[in-house]
């Protein structure tokens, strides 16, 4: 399932709120930290996907691979990590929604 909407936002500007927002409009499967931290196998796919990110090698195409395999169910990402990487997300998904949170 492809991510139709990336809030980029950093931790602590509402996105949890927005989070919970974009349940209640239908994005029944939308991450946020405070779901990704309580997983640790989720936590060393970041790792590796931030290692990857400081080569610099991955395509746009690397990242929707990357995310269709390893997050498929989700289609809505807020707060960190997803923030981090929101520019490298949108170019992956260039048809989603990008909201910008700002505190």
């Amino acid at each position: 399932m492809p991510v139709e909407v990336i809030v980029a936002g950093l931790p602590r500007s509402g996105t949890l709120s927005m989070c919970e927002a974009l349940t209640q409009l239908g994005y029944h499967k939308s991450m946020h930290m405070a779901k990704l931290i309580v997983n640790p196998t989720q936590m060393a796919v970041w790792t590796e996907i931030y290692g990857k990110h400081l080569e610099k090698t991955w395509t746009s195409h690397d990242w929707r691979q990357m995310f269709n395999q390893q997050f498929p169910e989700y289609i809505a990402v807020t707060d960190a990590p997803f923030c981090d990487f929101a520019v490298e997300i949108a170019q992956a998904y260039p048809e989603a929604k990008v909201p910008e949170m700002q505190n």
